[in-house]
């Protein structure tokens, strides 16, 4: 009797976890598709031949941002829309770099943990998009222009 209890319980926590994965492919299947999409725009419009990261920034308007290598071998960062247009195109180097961005952020403010620091677009200007908790556990979103490396905006929740 215990067998076929310790069984049953194995059995049931199977089909959860398959399900919840199968939950989870469903749900993500939209996005990767845009992704894929994105990509393939970059790599016809803005003559990407190698794509080497590929992310998602969801603002006011959603955005992809593909950064790859185009024929020349420049290293090139394309934000594409929703409506799968190229809205801006430049030469990673004429960007600030994230590095950079990083130094900023730790001379201007005093970071407790540091999330994330992304790629975004807001009001048409591409941006550094920095997720940081500060020293009394708030989270802050500042973001960097991405050409000059000014200040654009704080959020703080």
């Amino acid at each position: 009797m215990k067998k076929w209890i310790i069984l049953s319980i194995v059995l049931v926590a199977i089909i959860i976890l398959w399900q919840a994965i199968s939950i989870y492919q469903t749900a993500m299947s939209p996005v990767k598709d845009e992704m894929e999409r994105a990509t393939e725009i970059a790599k016809q419009d803005a003559g990407l031949i190698t794509v080497e990261e590929a992310s998602t920034y969801n603002g006011t308007q959603s955005y992809i941002i593909v950064q790859g290598i185009n024929g020349e071998n420049e290293k090139m960062v394309a934000w594409v829309n929703e409506e799968n247009e190229i809205v801006h195109l430049t030469k990673a180097e004429d960007g600030v770099p994230k590095e950079d961005v990083l130094n900023y952020l730790q001379t201007d403010r005093e970071p407790k943990e540091i999330i994330s620091i992304t790629l975004a677009m807001e009001k048409n200007t591409p941006l550094w998009e920095i997720k940081f908790k500060d020293n009394n556990d708030q989270y802050n979103l500042h973001y960097i222009k991405y050409d000059n490396g000014e200040y654009f905006q704080r959020i703080i929740f």
